[in-house]
């Protein structure tokens, strides 16, 4: 049996990686270096930053299981139901490209839904707070999914 990490495990992994992106983007910022740095700016920063805290909680591949980020869903979970149908664990789910597609394409139609009920005109939200928060999303799948591989193989060896 292949052995992962769990809930808590997933949570600092995160955790650490989110510290070294801000640290990098700190550097970056106020060193003016890198080819992000004129998109770089406080409130894209804080996107990202909600968006993969955000992600790290609730939007894991692991929504296709009975997992903390499924449950920290509540009554809202049913929302999920589809994509917890749709995927077998460790499948399609936890796969580089189709995982965190599958899970953004998901919260899209969720969000969609919620703007068109509640009248919030998408257009205007700034499309660099979009693309900042859509990559801290995918940032955290990422990283849950690479963390699942990397201890498997680390945890297979002793």
């Amino acid at each position: 049996m292949k052995r992962i990490p769990d809930g808590k495990t997933h949570d600092a992994i995160n955790a650490a990686v989110l510290t070294i992106v801000l640290a990098v983007f700190y550097y970056s910022f106020r060193e003016g270096i890198g080819p992000g740095i004129t998109y770089l700016n406080s409130y894209t920063i804080v996107a990202f930053s909600i968006a993969y805290i955000f992600a790290t909680l609730f939007l894991s591949p692991d929504l296709d299981i009975s997992s903390k980020p499924y449950k920290r869903w509540g009554a809202l979970r049913i929302l999920w139901w589809p994509y917890k149908e749709l995927f077998k664990h460790r499948g399609l789910s936890h796969h580089p490209v189709v995982g965190p597609l599958s899970i953004v394409a998901n919260l899209l139609v969720i969000v969609a839904a919620v703007f068109l009920i509640i009248g919030i005109d998408y257009e205007a939200i700034p499309s660099s707070l979009m693309i900042s928060s859509i990559a801290g999303i995918v940032l955290s799948i990422e990283v849950h999914i690479i963390s699942d591989n990397v201890v498997s193989k680390f945890k297979g060896i002793f």
